[in-house]
């Protein structure tokens, strides 16, 4: 690809919009993410990303229609980009729109995948601490090595994210965040992941239509459906609410 996959992302999205008139009706930013909703053809659905906290000032957000979001998302802000990620999301969740079988909540979906796609002590890595998939895992006998950005609770089994380059290259099934997009980080990932290894893409920043990661190098999307009602949680911090959703899991085709 010559470009990023957000950017691959955001062309999908901006098609669907302007091929259905889909238009930006409300968007926020709590403490704990950003949100955006999206209406058209009778229906509204919300799409989120967590608040890249620690990533520059965290600030008003700019754009106040779709095809101004991902203008502003051209530029190097960690914000802004989150901000185009959630409406890729809610344009992605539209897109869907009951084409696609749901399943229980999402911890327990990709640790049953994860499962069927392992052996004993097979090792597992994860972009991102998903603790409780982890601990299903660990219970399983599997070997999961988490790398993460929390520099205060590394402990055995979880490392600085600065290590997470070095061992991809090494490992034959990765579980990645969604909130790897707002970045390149995704990017470099694959490029260093091994050829024909597993790469799951994961989390409610993994929102976008499954079939707009064709061609990423992502090979399932693991996400969940949220409901507009979700943005009452989000503004009393009750975010972890998202994760009781059905949710799905998707080869990539």
């Amino acid at each position: 690809m010559n470009t990023t996959i957000l950017n691959h992302l955001i062309n999908h999205a901006n098609d669907y919009a302007l091929k259905y008139n889909i238009q930006l009706s409300d968007f926020g930013i709590t403490s704990s993410m950003i949100y955006s909703i999206v209406e058209g053809c009778k229906r509204k659905t919300i799409g989120v990303t967590l608040t890249p906290h620690n990533e520059g000032k965290i600030d008003v957000l700019q754009g106040k229609t779709i095809q101004e979001v991902f203008d502003y998302a051209k530029h190097y802000d960690p914000v802004q980009r989150a901000f185009a990620l959630s409406l890729v999301n809610a344009l992605g969740q539209h897109a869907i729109h009951n084409s696609i079988e749901l399943q229980e909540d999402i911890r327990s979906l990709l640790s049953k995948n994860i499962l069927a796609m392992t052996n004993k002590d097979d090792e597992v890595i994860f972009i991102g601490n998903l603790k409780p998939v982890v601990m299903r895992l660990h219970k399983e006998q599997r070997v999961p090595l988490v790398f993460c950005r929390n520099k205060e609770h590394y402990e055995k089994g979880v490392y600085s994210d600065i290590f997470e380059y070095e061992h991809i290259q090494k490992n034959n099934i990765a579980i990645i965040t969604g909130a790897s997009l707002i970045g390149s980080t995704l990017d470099a990932l694959i490029k260093l992941s091994p050829k024909n290894s597993i790469r799951i893409l994961a989390g409610f920043s993994a929102g976008a239509h499954p079939s707009w990661f064709k061609g990423t190098g992502i090979t399932h999307i693991a996400s969940i459906a949220i409901t507009t009602k979700f943005k009452a949680s989000l503004h009393k911090d009750q975010w972890d609410s998202v994760f009781s959703y059905p949710s799905y899991f998707i080869k990539v085709e």
